[in-house]
């Protein structure tokens, strides 16, 4: 459909769509104050299918015009439908929005107008905030509402801040009608569509099943089961009760190796396919390296496993390699000192080679391979932007892989001899876990998409829990909101831009305007100074973590932290007179601190330590630790460090605060999630609020000194699919 593509380029005016407001530039929907942003995909079918309003408009012309030149499938259609449907409210079966018209297509049915921008008026600007020094110190500034962006080119080079296709999967490089002509086409369905998440999938040897991992709505676990393809009946691989993550086939498809956390600690187990198979502990692993991305790969032989663990005390993953008949095990790569370490390994088809991720930083992650015979390690990107799962062409000539390379997660393919990467024809927006299959075209992915809002808490004298009231939504992920001391604003990291950046909104969610312009490193964790002047963040301009500051009202940021070592999540001191941040400058995660004029960092935890707040009288140090339970605390001129609380849960580490009232905090011990304020001396602790679900980690909580207001980050209609591509004959 030329007419719809040409109109979708064409509109760039605000319009109306029934009773909410369509603005293309910005990828907004707005509806009395409340704004939506949707990814620029969503929005041009939306133009597309407002240019023929009330006109029906077949999926291949949709595809056609979104989509110019790219195979898709009809699951990224639908999925765009689908978040317009929930934005909007709209019911497929008595749509008033967007009608769908079986085996056929779409038809916009919400009227469309133009939208009358209103007459221009007199606006008082404010003046700039004077110098911190001359101000009362119980003021704090308000951000201007247009505040200049600083010269991006300058800050990207000096500073900067925290998928030829498969030739043996049958793809190429070809525009949408030559993938689906005649001769081998593609067939792209959608394997699963259950409830809540299905990720990490995994072709059984003949191609026959898939295994994946499913977390259902309302479930805090994750459990592995097979579904054979071209059927709907599913099996429950192992009912052992705990979490179960990246499931891989033994080499004569009998058995399956996966990774497990239960009440027994954590565990590599081994179940075999058939009804009623119980599953063994074969070995205990140290720590969990990143299991939800793809952390056990079963070697072609079937005599070995290899998996992602830690060495003793030291701080960085290593791969390391199970021999099944010994039962020895051994480390096989040794990251730089001061890395992330290695993740993500999986065998190649003949098992000569070993393809991984070596992460500098969490986030910060490039694709190497090391030889099985000789031990030689060879780098193949060089990204160093984030990599989140990847796997082996058939063919054993090239990688698959999920990277946020182009922004959005997508499926690439790097060739083993070099090159540049290339983006795949399918898997082209928020696409994970990819999975080669032994039958020709055979790929899955997992595809999805969640709304993600920030949710106000306002304690009120007399009830008992305070009521929660959505500030932001969107779907692009807002997270880790930080209050301003006199609760008129807010700071968050955010997705919004296409790559993760600090913006700040006001309390009521307006004027939500963006603070950094990084274009590409991951950056987030802001922290809003006591003085309510500047804020704290992190960010990797050169594979590494350092810790920057900015004023509130825009302006050049200034690096605070540097070298090879990674600085994250920094916070200030009650005075602002310091700046604290965890680090691994010592060859472990623990507590730094520099004086906030500038100086040297020093440690000030012996063990592990993150998100470190200061008491209001400047006493305690409290703070919360990577991977574990509860929240502990030190004097702030050092001594012991003392636990004082059993929550907030690991992977939970931000939800909480101190204030003069008490230490607000997650609580996950009840039947609802609540929460709750700790009086850190007597250990009583009392209900603030009662939350409807468990909000996702690693976000947190934020409150304002006085404890009438609370933020936090709220995920909802959370869903991951399973997609299948194969080659028709």
């Amino acid at each position: 459909m030329s007419n719809a593509n040409l109109m979708v380029h064409e509109r760039k005016t605000a319009f109306l769509a029934g009773v909410w407001r369509v603005d293309p530039e910005t990828n907004t929907l707005l509806r009395d104050g409340e704004e939506r942003h949707v990814e620029p995909k969503v929005m041009k079918v939306l133009l597309t299918l407002a240019s023929q309003q009330n006109h029906v408009v077949s999926k291949e012309d949709l595809i056609t015009a979104v989509w110019p030149d790219t195979f898709v499938g009809d699951d990224v259609l639908t999925r765009c439908i689908s978040i317009l449907r929930k934005i909007t409210e709209d019911d497929p079966h008595a749509p008033h929005f967007i009608q769908t018209v079986p085996k056929v297509g779409y038809r916009l049915v919400a009227p469309v107008s133009e939208f009358a921008e209103p007459e221009p008026m007199e606006v008082l600007v404010e003046q700039p905030a004077a110098p911190l020094e001359a101000r009362p110190a119980a003021e704090s500034i308000v951000p201007p509402a247009g505040a200049a962006r600083w010269p991006r080119a300058r800050w990207i080079a000096g500073a900067a801040a925290a998928l030829s296709l498969v030739a043996a999967t049958g793809y190429g490089v070809h525009a949408r009608r030559e993938a689906t002509g005649p001769s081998g086409s593609l067939r792209t369905v959608q394997f699963t569509s259950y409830d809540g998440e299905q990720t990490q999938p995994a072709f059984s040897p003949d191609g026959a099943h898939i295994a994946f991992v499913w977390a259902k709505h309302g479930s805090e676990t994750r459990q592995i089961y097979v579904k054979r393809i071209g059927e709907e009946n599913l099996t429950r691989l192992a009912k052992d009760g705990g979490e179960q993550f990246s499931p891989v086939w033994s080499p004569d498809g009998r058995q399956i190796a996966y990774l497990g956390r239960s009440s027994d600690g954590l565990g590599l187990y081994i179940t075999g396919t058939a009804p009623g198979s119980g599953a063994s502990r074969i070995y205990i692993p140290q720590q969990p390296s990143h299991w939800e991305q793809g952390a056990l790969s079963w070697s072609p032989d079937g005599k070995s496993l290899i998996f992602p663990d830690h060495d003793g005390s030291q701080p960085h993953s290593s791969l390391f390699q199970l021999d099944l008949a010994t039962r020895n095990v051994r480390s096989i790569t040794s990251p730089p000192s001061g890395w992330e370490g290695d993740l993500n390994p999986a065998y190649s088809p003949d098992g000569t080679k070993i393809a991984f991720t070596r992460a500098s930083e969490t986030a910060v992650r490039d694709i190497y391979w090391i030889s099985v015979g000789n031990g030689a390690v060879h780098q193949l990107t060089s990204d160093r932007m984030n990599i989140d799962s990847l796997t082996w062409s058939a063919d054993g000539r090239s990688i698959l892989f999920s990277s946020n390379r182009g922004g959005k997660y997508a499926l690439w393919k790097m060739a083993l001899n070099g090159g540049k990467p290339e983006r795949l024809p399918v898997g082209s927006e928020d696409a994970f876990g990819p999975a080669v299959g032994p039958r020709p075209g055979q790929l899955a992915y997992a595809q999805g998409s969640a709304f993600w809002s920030i949710l106000r808490l306002r304690g009120a004298e007399g009830k008992s829990a305070a009521v929660p009231e959505r500030v932001l939504s969107s779907t692009q992920q807002d997270s880790a909101p930080s209050l301003s001391p006199d609760g008129r604003f807010f700071a968050i990291q955010s997705l919004r831009s296409g790559s993760q950046e600090i913006w700040i909104s006001s309390i009521e969610g307006k004027s939500l305007r963006q603070l950094t312009f990084l274009g590409g490193p991951l950056t987030g964790s802001p922290a809003w100074s006591n003085h309510g002047d500047s804020l704290l963040f992190d960010s990797r301009p050169d594979g590494h973590s350092h810790i920057f500051s900015v004023p509130v009202g825009g302006g050049q940021p200034k690096q605070l932290t540097s070298g090879n070592a990674n600085d994250i999540v920094p916070r200030w001191s009650h005075d602002d007179q310091k700046i604290y941040f965890r680090s691994n400058r010592g060859g472990r995660w623990q507590l730094w601190m520099i004086p906030a004029a500038g100086g040297e960092p020093q440690p000030v935890t012996t063990g592990d330590g993150i998100e470190p707040q200061e008491s209001p009288d400047g006493r305690w140090l409290y703070y919360t630790r990577g991977n574990e339970d509860g929240l502990w605390r030190t004097p702030v001129g050092g001594g012991n460090e003392v636990q004082v609380s059993k929550a907030p849960a690991a992977g939970f580490w931000g939800y909480w605060q101190v204030t003069p009232l008490g230490i607000f905090y997650l609580d996950q011990s009840h039947t609802s999630p609540e929460i709750r304020i700790l009086n850190p001396e007597t250990r009583e602790s009392s209900l603030y609020a009662t939350l409807q679900q468990t909000p996702p980690p690693y976000a947190g909580i934020s409150v304002v000194a006085q404890g009438h207001i609370v933020l936090m980050t709220d995920e909802h209609d959370a869903e991951r699919h399973i997609t299948l591509v194969e080659r028709q004959r």
